[in-house]
């Protein structure tokens, strides 16, 4: 218990230090992501509110963002420093106002990534035997999903200046296991848009939004719909990405108009 309390003070500090960020005004925009290889998933979208908010979390611990706890949702220890640096986009109840990635083309794939001991540099170890059958140099391969998406687009309403400059100085890939060439990026296009287009378009839900929320809806099932979208306690019934939905009155409910995987139509 008492390393847990250590590590929440500690990365308390660290939070408490860094300067607020600055907003400025929020409005409709579109981002669009232009993909040098494929996207590796875990889940079938990526949530835009909990990409900024891991962009915010480099920005504020710098390289001790590595080793922040897993498993430990540490914002709510964070205080008066967590609501210095939000993120920055408009927020209705507990919902951010940003749609899930739209992938262009979405087709699903599987294929298989091996892992093995590489023995290149290795005649320094101390240990002279290894054992790839077990342990952590244990060799295997394992499934992977990916998504040979040219282009990710998302639709969000926030400040598009300041999701610029956390976007352009920390984001080195979309999607899992861009440490291994998955969801390189070879562009990225900022466009501020008429309409808001980040909870509903055309009819249809741009993320998980709870039921609570929607007038009309004809789908629905238990999703995470805030962050961290890890923790089971975020779940609840909600309207998926994709399904007929009518927002209530006071949620600002729109009609507009969108093309096939997201783009606009003229």
């Amino acid at each position: 218990m008492n390393g847990i309390l250590d590590e929440i003070k500690y990365f308390t500090t660290i939070a408490e230090k860094a300067p607020p960020l600055e907003w400025g005004s929020f409005r409709p925009f579109k981002i669009t992501f232009k993909m040098r290889s494929p996207v590796c998933v875990t889940t079938p979208w990526i949530n835009f509110d909990s990409l900024l908010g891991h962009l915010i979390m480099m920005d504020t611990f710098g390289q001790d963002y590595f080793v922040l706890p897993r498993k430990l949702n540490i914002t709510p220890y964070l205080d008066q420093a967590n609501a210095r640096r939000l993120v920055p986009l408009k927020k209705t109840g507990d919902i951010y106002h940003c749609s899930v990635s739209i992938f262009y083309p979405n087709s699903i794939r599987v294929t298989q990534m091996y892992k093995r001991f590489e023995e290149r540099w290795s005649e320094n170890l101390a240990q002279k035997k290894i054992r790839i059958g077990s342990g952590h140099f244990r060799a295997y391969a394992m499934k992977t999903v990916y998504i040979p998406a040219k282009e990710v687009i998302y639709y969000a309403n926030g400040d598009i200046d300041l999701t610029k400059r956390l976007i352009e100085e920390y984001m080195l890939g979309l999607g899992n296991d861009i440490r291994v060439g998955w969801g390189a990026l070879k562009d990225v296009l900022f466009e501020e848009i008429e309409e808001d287009w980040s909870l509903v378009a055309n009819g249809v839900a741009m993320r998980p939004i709870p039921i609570e929320m929607c007038a009309e809806y004809d789908d629905a099932a238990y999703l995470a719909y805030k962050g961290p979208y890890w923790d089971p306690k975020n779940t609840t019934l909600c309207v998926p990405p994709g399904a007929r939905c009518k927002l209530k009155d006071e949620y600002g409910g729109s009609a507009n108009t969108v093309g096939q995987n997201g783009r606009t139509q003229s």
